[in-house]
């Protein structure tokens, strides 16, 4: 059942030989692996849907909890399902809400919930408590129309206690269970093509043998994929348990790396059989004026095989020349780096969207550049 991770390169990059190249959905073929920018609200914030082709995005993630919270997933569905509401023709994935219900449990008292039944959560305490069930949980997902769904997780800090974990374990079987029927049952009468992906939630924090027995559990009840529940990054590095999970589940299974990540922490996953990948990090850090630029295809797997520029530096300034004149992005193509410096000093949001789009570019370039190493392996 384990995961061969493939012969290391001379720059010790190991190419995974046995993950997938390519995921079908019912709105196209995905290429493995792939960067999924995080749509949480229906929006990659700062960014027009129509120019996120400019940076080659193929896919977008949004939030399930946050949807059904504002503006609600009866309006969405009112609307014309997620794609419309937001403009968007590619496939889509919505996560469980089980990451966010997490974070408020971890923020703040009286906002989140976790019970035998599911979880309870609310973003402010001047909002009601929205209930999330295995059952609803995939409803609000298929109300939403994505294309990939998630069951229904029930995610906890690294740091928390042994008894906590196997209660995240046990939950999150039962829950995965009560998708799988909840999901089997209300898309029984759409055609094969035209149902979506079920991916679930391997959990179990820094416990081995607790995650063994989740994803073999999971893979007993059987998904369409599977995603690395918990955080996956400490002190910037990625977690053991990444690569444990990789090689617990069956050879060809389709993983999500959920939340990771930097360049480094994505490369170093691929070689663990990963070929999903979602995070806020390129669109924050454009945001912020901090650029990832001359990616070294030929570095990828020894060290950092690209560079950052950072836009309030005064070498900047005069800059006659792209920010990256290896990049094809609108920015790099249409505009010399002191420009966009300069829109950057006077706040104005064209600089959040162009860099935004910029660092998107790089992470499609990187995926596609490992897609050309895994093919020539």
């Amino acid at each position: 059942m384990a995961r061969a991770r493939g012969a290391p390169a001379a720059n010790t990059l190991r190419v995974p030989i046995d993950a997938p190249t390519s995921l079908r959905t019912r709105r196209g073929e995905l290429t493995l692996p792939v960067f999924v920018p995080d749509a949480t609200r229906a929006v990659v914030r700062g960014v027009p849907t129509d120019r996120l082709s400019d940076a080659h995005v193929s896919a977008l993630l949004v939030s399930t909890a946050h949807l059904a919270t504002q503006p609600g997933a009866s309006v969405v569905g009112a609307l014309g399902g997620v794609h419309r509401f937001m403009g968007w023709s590619g496939p889509m994935i919505s996560d469980s809400g089980g990451f966010q219900a997490f974070s408020l449990l971890s923020s703040q008292q009286g906002l989140a919930e976790v019970t035998d039944a599911g979880l309870t959560y609310r973003f402010s305490t001047k909002q009601k408590y929205r209930q999330l069930t295995p059952q609803s949980c995939i409803q609000t997902q298929l109300r939403l129309g994505a294309d990939i769904v998630y069951c229904l997780d029930y995610c906890t800090s690294p740091s928390a206690p042994a008894e906590e974990q196997r209660r995240s374990v046990e939950l999150t079987l039962r829950w995965a269970a009560e998708c799988r029927e909840a999901f089997d049952r209300l898309v029984a009468d759409r055609p094969v093509e035209d149902r979506p992906l079920l991916f679930a939630v391997v959990q179990g924090g820094p416990d081995e043998e607790l995650r063994a027995r989740c994803a073999e559990a999971l893979v007993d009840i059987g998904f369409d994929g599977y995603g690395f529940g918990g955080y996956p990054i400490a002190d910037g590095r990625l977690v053991d348990e990444v690569r444990l999970v990789g090689e617990l589940l069956p050879a060809g299974t389709p993983l999500h790396g959920l939340g990771i990540g930097t360049p480094e922490n994505l490369i170093e996953s691929w070689q663990s059989g990963y070929g999903i990948f979602d995070c806020t990090l390129p669109t924050r850090n454009a945001r912020r004026g901090v650029l990832y630029t001359r990616l070294d295809v030929d570095a990828i797997g020894s060290g950092r095989p690209y560079r950052i520029a950072r836009l309030n530096d005064e070498r900047w300034v005069r800059e006659k020349g792209p920010i990256d004149p290896d990049c094809d992005c609108p920015m790099c193509t249409t505009l010399p780096g002191g420009t966009v410096a300069h829109l950057f000093r006077i706040e104005d949001a064209l600089a959040g969207t162009l860099a935004s789009l910029h660092n998107l570019r790089f992470y499609t370039r990187l995926t596609e550049a490992l897609h050309r190493l895994g093919a020539e392996a």
